[in-house]
């Protein structure tokens, strides 16, 4: 996939890398989504808001169920590889509904809280519970994608981005845009927005697998936005190298989901460039 004459960036190299320009303090930020957020709310940057914190069993007890929108994300504050998320899509009447269709009493919604509080899905043994407002993907990606919320993968040296690409949910990857569950990844060209390649799995496609929905050419929406939010995430975070996950959505358009300290290096595969030189201004700094 990769050119022959691209350096590649391996993980010892990637993990060096990091440990020289990233420093333990903005990594332990990140690690944290709440506290990520603030910061990328302080220098203005756009990001998804936090409806409520559960941080303790007696903030459970005393949660007010009728404070919930109708449609919401409930998140692990710390969690990894997006596990321990739940989505409620609606409310048609006292429960709420997942996408699909599942019913969602309090008392599910409330046992799931708690074993986020537990560290279930966190690398510590505590953890908070996060309630955000379900994002939409704008519709130009949501024909794209199979169900789940398409993201932009930017790769920054500081401020500038270096590489991107599109992931798109694919019923293989049960509606996640995780590349390791089969999520086709797309690569975007920085200067024009537009989809260059895909792959799904170790297959190059023209297409999405599941929507048959042409990719090769297609412009990702309000692209200049994207690019402009991922350059302010290494101002907010302090990181010099880092991964900026970004969501267009249909109301508000793009915003920050997340900030990576150790982003994956399939983006090399997928765009067909190397990581190896990216960020060599940083280490000598």
């Amino acid at each position: 996939m990769l050119r022959a004459f691209d350096r590649i960036l391996g993980l010892n190299a990637r993990n060096e890398r990091i440990a020289r320009v990233n420093t333990l303090r903005s990594i332990k930020l990140v690690n944290d989504k709440h506290a990520t957020k603030q910061a990328l709310q302080a220098v203005g940057a756009p990001t998804v808001p936090t409806l409520l914190v559960v941080r303790s069993g007696r903030d459970l007890r005393r949660l007010d169920w009728e404070r919930l929108p109708a449609a919401w994300a409930l998140k692990p504050n710390q969690s990894l590889g997006g596990s321990g998320i739940l989505l409620a899509t609606g409310r048609p009447d006292e429960d709420w509904r997942t996408a699909s269709g599942r019913r969602l009493p309090a008392w599910r919604i409330a046992e799931h809280v708690r074993l986020i509080l537990d560290g279930e899905f966190s690398p510590r043994a505590r953890d908070c519970a996060l309630f955000e407002p379900l994002l939409e993907p704008d519709p130009v990606l949501a024909r794209l994608t199979y169900r789940g919320l398409p993201d932009v993968r930017v790769i920054c040296r500081g401020h500038e981005p270096r590489l991107a690409m599109l992931r798109l949910p694919t019923s293989a990857s049960d509606g996640r845009a995780n590349l390791h569950q089969h999520a086709v990844g797309a690569a975007v060209d920085l200067r024009s927005g537009r989809i260059v390649r895909a792959w799904s799995g170790r297959v190059g496609v023209d297409a999405h697998p599941d929507t048959g929905q042409p990719l090769i050419g297609t412009t990702v929406p309000q692209w200049d936005e994207i690019l402009a939010a991922a350059s302010r995430c290494a101002e907010a975070t302090g990181l010099r190298y880092l991964g900026a996950d970004i969501v267009v959505d249909a109301r508000v358009g793009p915003v920050i989901l997340e900030v990576n300290a150790r982003p994956g290096l399939e983006i090399q595969n997928v765009t067909g460039n190397g990581l190896a030189d990216t960020g060599e201004l940083e280490l000598q700094q």
